[in-house]
């Protein structure tokens, strides 16, 4: 019985020596975090907008699409994101980061605001908009023709994510050189972006 007990305790000190050798698992995030702010609280003193909290948000991706609620900060945290293209659409009740919306084929599409005119100067130098005004939605030139109109409607805000990798041998390059066991070994990585929602 003592011979019994003796190799009981012998196989779990080995157990705990091994585990403590271990390194711990890495658990990987690798988020997009978006803030999402109201264009229609824009304030021209501070040239500053509020956070929106509880807006919807969606990343989409040719996979599937993932919605996540903006917290008291206005942030929706997506994790364990993999690499690719995402577009992202926000809206609250009637806000969105989309306008002028329009359904081509099974996709809705809209002009992307990204953020607001706060300036007759600022109209100015922007892409052309019958539609601009100081304190109104700043909308994205997509196509790049200094005009903005239905031509420029884009299914929502582009984000792409790429995995890290550590630079194991600390020479400022991602290389062979960092392979360990045959591979690169990937850091936890995040993408911020942030979207402004109007009216």
């Amino acid at each position: 019985m003592k011979k019994y007990i003796y190799l009981a305790f012998l196989c779990l000190f080995t157990l705990i020596s091994c585990d403590e050798n271990k390194e711990p698992a890495v658990t990987l995030k690798n988020e997009i975090k978006v803030k999402v702010f109201s264009t229609d609280t824009w304030n021209p003193t501070t040239n500053k907008m509020d956070t929106v909290v509880g807006a919807t948000v969606n990343l989409i991706s040719d996979s599937g699409t993932s919605s996540v609620i903006t917290d008291n900060k206005g942030i929706a945290t997506f994790s364990n994101v993999t690499e690719g293209d995402y577009i992202i659409v926000a809206k609250k009740d009637n806000l969105c980061n989309l306008i002028n919306t329009s359904v081509e084929g099974d996709m809705t599409i809209g002009n992307l605001i990204i953020g607001v005119y706060t300036s007759e100067e600022d109209i100015a130098q922007s892409a052309f908009y019958a539609n601009a005004r100081v304190g109104g939605n700043k909308l994205a030139d997509a196509n790049g023709d200094g005009l903005i109109n239905n031509l420029d409607k884009v299914r929502g805000q582009s984000s792409e994510f790429e995995y890290q990798y550590k630079d194991l041998n600390g020479d400022g390059t991602i290389d062979a050189k960092d392979l360990s066991n045959g591979n690169l070994v990937q850091i936890d990585h995040q993408v911020k972006e942030t979207i402004f929602i109007g009216k």
